[in-house]
């Protein structure tokens, strides 16, 4: 044993740090000559003595420490970075999600990314002591399933942003992560973190089962659910009991909208309208050619070939419920309204319609400036035309005044991996149109979802549809004949 030195110092490791034995019994780790000294003078060695040269007392199994520790400290840095990234967005989008997801769904999904963004944080802390002194067991499994859990969640954001069909400035942060995941993973690996890990197979078979069941709950609280439940809005409306003005010559009609909440999803009313049109009619034996009902049938889905109708007169218009009213299950937003009929205009038959276009609260919420963002295209004041519509929408000169917002998904992990989009809703008062009276219009609601907040880049049904946008349209009609025997009964 005399011939074997008294102090052995081992070569440096990945952390630049060097085993020290003292008779075969490893003492501890330093990183530099004076962390030797200290470390032999708690052994109860004098170092001031010892001759760190002599080949008799000291072996030194490598010549010099590392001349490059900032690789190492670059490396924990970066490792230590991503996790707090990665974090950073899992506690906004989870803390978000968790009190305002629209779907219960989604604030279960957002309580799980807090429960990561944690898990993150931990294994961050975790790598100071893993590229340190690794005074803790279990640091390096502690940072290689903070890692793990930045690679399921990431893809997670990535996958849904694929499926959305979106660019926006996020993805390149998911690329970024998914590339650092790989990165963590073959460092970590080729340390071999896995041997401080009693049951490593089971623990990767854990992860592997909790991102299976994270994707699951991901697809079934932003997909199955707002998908399968279904939307009950009873929309009708009906002509009610006629009466006759004090001095015959005009026809009080009240008529009812029905709009009402009878199932479980609330909704938000993108736009309303009803418009009351008058028909002059006259009454033909011969009735029309077949070039005329033919027309007829194209333009207007029916003909009647002894009837002829004159150009339409709007007898009122209006809205039943106000752009970005939330309707909530059980909540009704019916309304009754009178239209008054002169009798010596020549009319022979009334046409009610009515729209309404609404976004399913669990899919799509309307932004809070939506209710307070009327833009009219004429004068307040002296009614004189400002602004055209664009082209797609009406002709130039036609009157319009229209609601506009942005619409939000129902998470906020939708909102980061979508595109900003926009809901507008217009009403339109349209001129010279070829089935009007002249001087007359004939109104009508388009309501739609845009790129942009101008209504110029329409997303198509496809796009459209992950809201949950819906606009129906009801009409019904009397004769004038009958609404007046109707009041003299």
């Amino acid at each position: 044993m005399s011939n074997h030195p008294l102090i052995v110092v081992e070569a440096p490791d990945a952390r630049g740090l060097r085993a020290v034995r003292v008779r075969g019994e490893t003492i501890g780790r330093v990183s530099s000559a004076r962390g030797l000294r200290r470390l032999l003078r708690r052994a109860g060695l004098p170092p001031d003595n010892l001759d760190a040269d002599d080949p008799g007392r000291v072996d030194w199994e490598a010549d010099s420490w590392p001349d490059r520790p900032w690789r190492r400290r670059a490396a924990g840095a970066l490792m230590a970075l991503g996790l707090l990234v990665s974090a950073a967005v899992l506690f906004r989008v989870g803390t978000t999600d968790a009190f305002n997801a629209l779907a219960y769904g989604g604030r279960v999904v957002g309580v799980a990314f807090i429960a990561a963004a944690l898990a993150e944080a931990v294994a961050a802390l975790a790598v100071c002591d893993y590229w340190g002194k690794r005074a803790v067991q279990y640091s390096g499994p502690v940072v290689l399933a903070g890692v793990g859990t930045v690679l399921v969640t990431d893809l997670m954001f990535l996958i849904t942003q694929i499926q959305g069909r979106d660019s926006t400035p996020f993805l390149w942060l998911w690329i970024g992560l998914v590339l650092w995941a790989a990165w963590a993973l073959w460092t970590l690996t080729r340390q071999k973190v896995w041997q401080a890990i009693q049951h490593p197979r089971g623990i990767a078979l854990s992860v592997v089962v909790s991102g299976v069941i994270g994707l699951a709950s991901l697809t079934y609280s932003q997909m199955y659910v707002p998908y399968s439940t279904p939307v009950k809005i009873p929309f009708s409306i009906t002509f009610g009991e006629s009466t006759l003005s004090a001095d015959g010559t005009a026809l009080h009609v009240p008529a009812h909208v029905e709009f009402r909440n009878t199932g479980s999803v609330r909704v938000y009313v993108v736009g309303t309208m009803w418009t009351v049109l008058g028909w002059p009619t006259q009454y033909s034996e011969k009735g029309i050619g077949e070039s005329e009902w033919k027309w007829e049938t194209l333009n207007y889905d029916r003909t009647f070939r002894h009837v002829k109708y004159g150009d339409s007169h709007m007898l009122g218009t209006g809205k039943f419920a106000d752009p970005g009213n939330r309707l909530d299950p059980g909540m009704n937003l019916s309304h009754d309204f009178v239209i008054d009929v002169p009798l010596r205009s020549g009319l022979g038959r009334i046409e009610i319609d009515a729209t309404a276009s609404f976004v399913r609260a669990d899919r799509g919420k309307l932004g809070n400036s939506y209710a307070s963002s009327l833009e009219v295209s004429w004068d307040r004041e002296t009614g004189r035309h400002l602004q055209d519509a664009p082209d797609w929408l009406t002709q130039k000169g036609d009157d319009f005044y229209r609601f506009h917002s942005k619409i939000y998904h129902s998470s906020e992990m939708l909102n980061l991996t979508h595109s900003t989009d926009y809901a507008t809703g217009w009403w339109v008062f349209p001129k010279g149109e070829i089935d009007v009276a002249k001087g007359d219009t004939k109104p009508y609601l388009y309501v739609s979802i845009f790129r942009d907040s101008e209504g110029k880049e329409r997303l198509s049904d496809s796009e459209q549809e992950p809201y949950g946008m819906t606009t129906e349209t009801r009409s019904t009609e009397r004769t004038v004949d009958q609404l007046l025997r109707a009041a003299k009964k």
